[in-house]
């Protein structure tokens, strides 16, 4: 297999791997998952504040009566579940007609949103089928809006509540400012076409999250499948800004089994630049799924942040 790396550093690894049992590997620590920092944009997100006001509650398609006063019963905080704290949302569509869609809308202005263009944002949200059908379908909605008519931009989420279980989604894009004036992020819920099983919804825990730099960051470039008689798994590797003006500099890969628990090979080295691509040296293994797991530190051996990399050994063309 021959690929050409796509950064413009490449560190080779000249070191001989510390291998270990190649059935079994030697036992690991726990992984140290880490979750990139993120910042809300939401506020009263887990809905444990009914007098801040941010949130408004609305039916559609609209009648001359629509309102959050009619619709008071059908959409309201509540301590009866909660997934975090003690509120949440409901939806109770049993207080309203057929062909009705209940509705949570958060405004968001401009000005909080412009310093965030061309950055990564995360829609998510939890949710509960209390009754009703088996699953319920949710949808989470953020809007971008211009001067006049319809939304500019908007990205949606779709989310199944599940019967008396807490279920958690989430969905990434690249937020474009462009022309946005104003934003929404709504959350609506429909009605059953079965009027007798018309759904009661939970919500809780939503957010529209602004997503900083991991610490660490990798992925295979030449794909997750390493074929004999190649030796070598090649891995861009990026550290952030933050971690390495901490001194986080020293990179620790094991090859492991798939869950990253046990190992068969590990090395340390010092990385030179925040952005390299790293050629590791599998050892003899078996056909069958492996993976890399890669830790940051400030010393060697440390494991600060850690990223999981899968991949599959298996038998290529040009093995004998």
């Amino acid at each position: 297999m021959h690929c050409q790396p796509s950064m413009c550093i490449v560190l080779a690894l000249a070191l001989a791997p510390a291998a270990g049992n190649a059935q079994q590997g030697a036992p690991l620590p726990p992984l140290t998952v880490q979750r990139a920092p993120a910042v809300n944009l939401l506020d009263d997100s887990g809905f444990e504040d009914a007098d801040a006001g941010v949130w408004a509650f609305s039916d559609w398609p609209p009648r001359p009566e629509s309102g959050a006063r009619l619709i008071a019963d059908s959409v309201r905080y509540t301590t009866d579940q909660a997934r975090e704290g003690r509120r949440a949302l409901v939806f109770d569509l049993t207080t309203v007609g057929a062909d009705r869609i209940l509705i949570a809308q958060q405004r968001i202005a401009r000005e909080a949103l412009a310093p965030h263009d061309g950055k990564a944002m995360r829609l998510s949200a939890s949710v509960l089928l209390a009754s009703g059908p088996a699953a319920q379908r949710v949808q989470m909605t953020m809007r971008q809006w211009g001067e006049s008519g319809p939304p500019i931009d908007h990205h949606s989420m779709r989310m199944t509540a599940d019967v008396n279980e807490w279920s958690s989604w989430s969905s990434e894009f690249i937020f474009r400012l462009g022309d946005t004036r104003k934003a929404d992020v709504n959350i609506t819920v429909g009605q059953s076409p079965d009027l007798t099983n018309s759904p009661v919804v939970f919500l809780d825990d939503v957010r529209l999250e602004v997503l900083g730099e991991p610490a660490l960051a990798a992925h295979l470039a030449c794909g997750s499948t390493l074929m004999t008689p190649d030796t070598t798994l090649p891995v861009e590797v990026s550290v952030s800004q933050a971690a390495w003006e901490r001194g986080m500099r020293i990179l620790r890969w094991n090859v492991t089994s798939p869950d990253g628990l046990r190992s068969h090979a590990e090395a340390d080295m010092d990385l030179e630049d925040r952005a390299a691509v790293v050629n590791v040296t599998v050892p003899d293994l078996t056909e069958g799924l492996y993976a890399l797991r890669l830790a940051l530190g400030q010393e060697a051996g440390e494991r600060k942040v850690e990223v999981l990399l899968p991949f599959r050994r298996a038998e290529g063309p040009f093995a004998r």
